[in-house]
């Protein structure tokens, strides 16, 4: 059996929702793609489509998966689902924005805000346990693949890029992915702890 590794690895934030357009923290809820988020799916797909593209792996929230179908379509690459790729679970944020999320949670929300991994929100996720599902379902789709996309959510997507060291934590927040506009990563590598 022959291990292969992946050259380039695109990485792909759904589409639009409408929590996403007024910047709402959707995390697991299921929040459909706007007409504009449809429309830039399919565009992701057309700007992938001579890019190689070997494999497909998506969360399997519809905002996410939606978007993987019409790369798949696009560039017809196999398609799965990969429930490691669902979205940080943002617990008692999910629908608001920062602003409410701040006026309602204070100090833990800012704390949280200015140490993302070190001052976890109650309630939501904790950010290392987030990154662990995030650095195994990242090897094990570059062990299989030679050019696969991963199409996820903003917040997963940055802890893909914290896995493969292409930001550092402190970075999370910081760090922001255009909806559904391909990131290429060349010759990505994980990044051990």
């Amino acid at each position: 059996m022959t291990l292969r590794s992946a050259q380039r690895l695109h990485l792909v934030r759904h589409g639009q929702t409408a929590f996403s357009a007024r910047g709402a923290y959707s995390g697991q809820m299921e929040i459909a793609l706007t007409s504009t988020g449809r429309d830039q799916a399919r565009r992701a797909g057309e700007r992938l489509s001579g890019a190689g593209i070997d494999a497909i792996r998506s969360s399997p929230l519809s905002r996410a998966r939606d978007t993987a179908q019409a790369i798949a379509a696009a560039t017809g690459a196999a398609f799965a689902v990969d429930e490691r790729l669902t979205e940080v679970g943002f617990g008692p944020l999910e629908g608001l924005d920062r602003e409410a999320a701040q006026r309602r949670f204070g100090t833990p929300f800012a704390d949280w805000r200015a140490d993302p991994f070190g001052s976890p929100l109650p309630g939501t996720e904790p950010l290392g346990e987030a990154l662990e599902r995030a650095r195994a379902a990242t090897a094990d789709v570059l062990d299989s693949c030679d050019a696969p996309v991963i199409v996820a959510h903003q917040g997963i997507l940055r802890l893909v890029l914290v896995a493969l060291g292409r930001i550092e934590p402190d970075d999370y927040f910081s760090t922001r992915l255009r909806e559904a506009e391909p990131m290429e990563v060349v010759a990505p590598r994980i990044r051990c702890g």
